[in-house]
């Protein structure tokens, strides 16, 4: 029975995660820990394992359509892990609920101006040296607030893409997607270091990821930008609004 729940979580997740380019974490975490039981810690190694999995199986999907711009994606990876370090020491000086709390409001915004902007994605529009720089400098930024609440991924990597970079949503959730692998393989050897895995659970996982997210990109690329960039900025609310409650203390 337990096999069965975790195929389906895979499903699910890798179906949604690879249609947003956000991985899938957000849901497999809670999943395996609030219906299954799974300790924290656990279900996070095993989450990390598997979203490499949302990232290979929806990057080849995307790459085929030249739709991953992988340079791009190199760059914006290199600063935001930069980041993550810089986020890391300075989360161990601030108060978590602030943290958590300006985090929500910013993420808020950037939901905001997901759903309500009516820009018309251009495909081969190029980046401008002063967007790319102010890119890079927001990346910083990502991987620090990545860094210090332990999140982050493509839920901050799309909108920085979109919003800031003029990056097509399409190619945005694209390149996020590859760019979710490096980042959830990197912390997933962590843990693995720490003896912290499951790799039968990973292996069930992988299989509904893999299915789950070969239909969510092809869906992907079938829907308009803007269709895609509003139920963005919509799971970015949801992502918000938890923030929000849990910096003010309210127990979810």
């Amino acid at each position: 029975m337990i096999e069965i729940l975790v195929l389906l979580i895979g499903l699910i997740a890798g179906l949604i995660g690879s249609m947003l380019g956000i991985g899938g974490g957000f849901l497999i975490v809670p999943l395996l820990v609030l219906a299954l039981g799974i300790p924290m810690h656990l279900a996070a190694s095993i989450s990390l394992s598997s979203i490499t999995m949302t990232s290979l199986s929806s990057t080849t999907v995307y790459a085929r359509e030249n739709m991953v711009d992988f340079k791009l994606g190199l760059l914006l990876e290199a600063t935001t892990a930069l980041g993550a370090i810089l986020g890391s020491y300075i989360a161990l000086t601030l108060d978590e609920k602030v943290l958590k709390i300006l985090f929500g409001i910013v993420l808020s915004y950037a939901a905001y101006r997901m759903i309500v902007s009516r820009r018309v994605d251009t495909a081969g529009t190029s980046i401008s040296r002063p967007r790319l720089a102010a890119g890079l400098l927001a990346s910083v930024g990502a991987g620090a607030i990545s860094g210090m609440l332990g999140i982050g991924g493509g839920t901050i990597k799309v909108p920085l893409m979109v919003l800031i970079l003029g990056v097509p949503t399409k190619t945005a959730i694209a390149t996020s997607a590859f760019m979710v692998g490096i980042t959830a393989s990197t912390a997933a050897i962590v843990y693995w270091s720490q003896g912290i895995y499951q790799p039968i659970l990973v292996s069930i996982l992988i299989i509904g990821i893999f299915v789950g997210a070969q239909i969510g990109s092809r869906l992907a690329l079938r829907m308009k930008g803007m269709i895609l960039r509003r139920f963005f900025g919509l799971v970015l609310l949801f992502f918000a609004l938890r923030m929000l409650l849990s910096g003010l203390g309210v127990k979810l």
